[in-house]
């Protein structure tokens, strides 16, 4: 306001602290010439000063902040600086007067001149405060949180991304970058980005992409090959992608994910499908070479047939236990398959109830073990190590687990083992992963066994770009 205080401005004051009130903002006024300071009931409150009585301004300070009062000091330097007249808004940190509770506030003030002109005098500093220490509280929980978050993507050296499907724009991103290929700086494009597929994969995505849009599905993972330039090798990039619409004033809906790096596991799952596949190979070697022993040692036994059916029937057996390669992979196949070999009255020893399942090969794999140790240990200690044992396989399959129940009658007084073998181990921690288990019963009448499984998916859903 320029020239005397008039009237008139003290009325637009007045209507300012009404609004003020009105909006839970306090106003404070300093008339220069007296030094005096005058709060409103609310402006008290927030610092928590008496609700009557005079405040100074080493009160003002008092509770200010140290490391703010210099940036209030100069706002109110700013303000009655007749060349400068500032209005800026300014933050700062108190102490409560009568608790001393941390609180945040932003601050205004506008001065008042006895005249225009760089000799004029301020008259009066008058202002608004608002505590804005929720907001900044939410603020900082927000900024932790995404340190946090950032930590942990660093430290697993994953890389996030976020598209708007319908202009195809990416963030920039310079661990997405670093993964496919591109200079920490640049800002690649959808097509650029899609240019680092490996032959094949952009179809295979795509198709599998528009699949899943029209389930309605909009979270999805999937393993994708890329090929990066000077990499000499394919790298395989696990992506899991939710979409969402889009962020404010955009349209059309936006993809945000992770991309993390498992060249290493995917080497490694090869390491162990070759060792698997040369176990398997010598597995089979070993069983048809103890069938030609047997025809050249037992050549006219008339036990022959019966004892190479064995050895056939047991190499099947353990073939199952290094995976199966079966297109489609069914319970009652495994439960068979894993029993047969090892008695010649099947049908007779065994007891076999519930219904068949489609498996997925982990889960297949994992049921063949624990059969194959469980009839292993009823041949040597159990039911099936004498002629009127028997045993009761019976199991039920829910929507994603499947609950197995192994009982042994007819066999000889069992008791708990008094040390764990390879087989027990395997049996209680190796051959079904969490959260599958096998408990194990060592009741004198025989041996309780069950087990329980999260069946999952055989097909797992492939998603989304880039």
């Amino acid at each position: 306001m320029e020239g005397p205080v008039e009237p008139a401005a003290y009325e637009t004051a007045i209507k300012y602290e009404l609004a003020c009130r009105a909006a839970g903002i306090g106003v404070w006024e300093l008339h220069v010439a007296e030094d005096r300071l005058v709060y409103c009931k609310i402006a008290r409150s927030i610092f928590g000063f008496p609700e009557e009585g005079p405040i100074t301004r080493e009160m003002v300070y008092s509770v200010i902040h140290p490391d703010d009062a210099e940036v209030v000091r100069l706002a109110a330097q700013r303000a009655m600086d007749p060349q400068v007249r500032s209005t800026e808004s300014y933050s700062y940190r108190i102490s409560r007067f009568d608790t001393g509770e941390r609180r945040w506030l932003i601050g205004n003030g506008i001065a008042f001149f006895d005249q225009i002109g760089p000799a004029a005098r301020p008259l009066l500093y008058a202002g608004s405060i608002r505590d804005v220490t929720e907001r900044e509280l939410t603020r900082q929980g927000l900024a932790e949180s995404e340190e946090r978050f950032r930590l942990a993507v660093d430290a697993a050296r994953m890389a996030v991304w976020d598209m708007n499907l319908e202009t195809g724009i990416v963030a920039h991103s310079p661990d997405l970058n670093r993964m496919l290929g591109f200079p920490p700086a640049a800002h690649p494009t959808l097509e650029e980005l899609r240019s680092r597929y490996a032959p094949g994969e952009r179809e295979r995505l795509e198709a599998e992409g528009a699949a899943a849009t029209a389930r309605g599905e909009t979270s999805l993972q999937s393993r994708v090959r890329y090929d990066i330039p000077g990499k000499g090798e394919v790298t395989y990039v696990l992506r899991a992608a939710l979409a969402t619409p889009a962020a404010g004033g955009e349209t059309g809906r936006r993809v945000i994910g992770v991309l993390y790096d498992a060249t290493e596991q995917v080497r490694a799952e090869e390491r162990l499908k070759t060792v698997n596949g040369e176990l398997r190979h010598r597995l089979k070697n070993m069983t048809n070479l103890a069938g030609i022993f047997a025809r050249q040692t037992w050549a006219d036994d008339s036990r022959l047939d019966t004892y190479l059916g064995r050895i056939r029937a047991l190499a099947m057996s353990a073939d199952l236990m290094f995976g199966s390669r079966d297109a489609v992979l069914h319970l009652h196949d495994v439960v068979h398959r894993s029993l047969k070999p090892f008695t010649d009255d099947f049908e007779d020893r065994f007891l076999l109830q519930g219904p068949d399942a489609v498996l997925s090969d982990q889960t297949y794999t994992g049921i063949a073990l624990v059969l194959h140790e469980l009839a292993t240990n009823a041949v040597k200690h159990g039911a099936l190590s004498q002629s009127s044992g028997r045993v009761d396989l019976v199991w039920e399959v829910g929507d994603a687990d499947l609950r197995m129940h192994w009982t042994e009658t007819g066999g000889p007084v069992v008791s708990k083992p008094e040390s764990s073998g390879f087989g027990l181990n395997l049996l209680r921690r190796g051959a079904l992963p969490p959260p599958s288990s096998v408990t194990l019963d060592f009741r004198p009448e025989g041996l309780v066994a069950a087990l329980s499984l999260s069946l999952g998916d055989a097909s797992k859903a492939a998603g989304m770009r880039p």
